[in-house]
């Protein structure tokens, strides 16, 4: 099992490029909030407006020499929000929200023939599956009542491509959105 982290730094609203470290303390790979457009700012303050909710951030990961990786869009509809999937080659694959629960939510997509699951337990731990197979998990570091940070564990490699993956999917559906 490799096991990456990213820790928050004292002002997470001014967040610009965050490392996501292995156990060495090497970065793998960075995480970065992508600001809106103007547009998109004043469609998520209509939308906070008329119904109390707003899109999530979008996040994307890139590498340490700045190349773009992966990255979740969500964008507004009249049937509710659409999320896709930004690969590092520039195509986009959309992403299946499903309600698994009352108020839990499973995503998923299919990327090179594979199927991808992306879902949060009762315990904020969320999970990657590969053709129903788990390979990833996520979850906060706390200090009391203080959140320093997330962990990301690779359960069947240590391919920094499934940490960029996770750490946007998490970032985005389930962080972003709270």
């Amino acid at each position: 099992m490799a096991i990456f982290s990213l820790t928050y730094p004292k002002l997470f609203n001014k967040m610009a490029n965050l490392p996501i470290v292995n156990e060495h303390n090497e970065t793998v790979c960075l995480l970065q909030k992508v600001e809106r457009s103007t547009v998109g700012k004043v469609l998520n303050t209509a939308l906070l407006i008329a119904t109390q909710d707003s899109l999530p951030q979008r996040y994307e990961t890139c590498t340490t020499q700045g190349k773009p990786l992966f990255q979740v869009q969500s964008t507004l509809f009249p049937k509710g929000v659409s999320h896709q999937l930004t690969l590092p080659d520039g195509s986009m694959l959309p992403i299946q929200r499903k309600t698994v629960q009352l108020l839990e939510s499973s995503y998923s997509f299919t990327m090179d023939g594979l199927v991808f699951r992306f879902e949060k337990d009762f315990t904020s731990t969320a999970y990657l599956y590969c053709n129903d197979k788990k390979i990833a998990s996520a979850c906060f570091v706390e200090n009391g009542l203080v959140r320093e940070g997330i962990v990301y564990k690779l359960l069947q490699s240590d391919d920094t491509l499934f940490v960029a993956l996770l750490a946007s999917l998490y970032q985005t559906l389930f962080v972003g959105s709270n």
